[in-house]
């Protein structure tokens, strides 16, 4: 004999109103009608809908705007990110995987950059590496410039869901800057380079080479995540 198990109030409110969103064809923006008309039309109570749409939207599918109403969400990665499960840091695994998805997904759009990116782009790109070099003479981080870079060399595009992933790498990773050990000076002019030759190449319009240094620039921060989980060898 088989038994059911009854879900929580809550999560049927969850269900029905992500149906009511797709039968209905709403898109990031589009309000949600009023909670009485809702409760109505889906038939529950008040109460079980209003813990419906909380967790809703604390998984990013709905925003709240206070006074006017209930809208579905435009897509964002934001969601996963703020709730990342702790062993993400705690397993390099998962951490690398995430490097290796990164690495495939920018390698692979290459070409269409190189395609379509415009002279203002380039320029734009030539200027953030500038900027890299002048903060690894100094001896400072250059990390949102990096993030900059990157998010500048993909805008061209016009794929916010790959600026969307490419960003979520880099908070991920910034999230756990403190736990990974530092690039030295002659390691971070190194990749201060790096960016400036990308700017060449695209110049160039070189794709192969451009690729080339791209799998170079993941190798790096894949020999910082073997360090970061390198085993500890105990003193004999």
């Amino acid at each position: 004999m088989k038994t059911f198990t009854r879900l929580p109030a809550y999560q049927l409110a969850t269900t029905e109103v992500k149906r009511y969103i797709e039968e209905h064809e709403l898109k990031g923006g589009d309000p949600l009608p009023s909670e009485a008309e809702l409760c109505q039309e889906l038939g529950m109570s008040r109460a079980s809908l209003r813990e419906g749409l909380k967790a809703l939207e604390s998984l990013g599918i709905i925003r709240t705007r206070h006074g006017e109403g209930v809208f579905v969400a435009h897509f964002s990665f934001d969601p996963i990110l703020h709730n990342l499960p702790y062993s993400i840091a705690a397993q390099g695994s998962s951490l690398r995987e995430l490097l290796e998805v990164r690495c495939a997904l920018e390698v692979g759009m290459i070409a269409q950059v190189v395609a379509c990116i415009s002279p203002a782009d380039i320029d734009e790109l030539q200027g953030l590496a500038q900027q890299m070099l002048q903060r690894s003479a100094l001896g400072e981080s250059f990390a949102e410039l990096d993030r900059a870079f990157h998010a500048t060399l993909f805008r061209c595009l016009g794929n916010t869901f790959l600026l969307s992933l490419v960003d979520l790498f880099w908070q991920v990773v910034n999230r756990l800057a403190d736990r990974l050990p530092a690039p030295d000076a002659q390691a971070q002019r190194a990749t201060a380079h790096d960016h400036l030759a990308v700017a060449v190449m695209l110049q160039a319009g070189d794709v192969q080479a451009l690729e080339r240094a791209h799998r170079h620039h993941f190798q790096e921060i894949s020999r910082r995540l073997d360090a970061m989980y390198a085993p500890t060898t105990l003193p004999h």
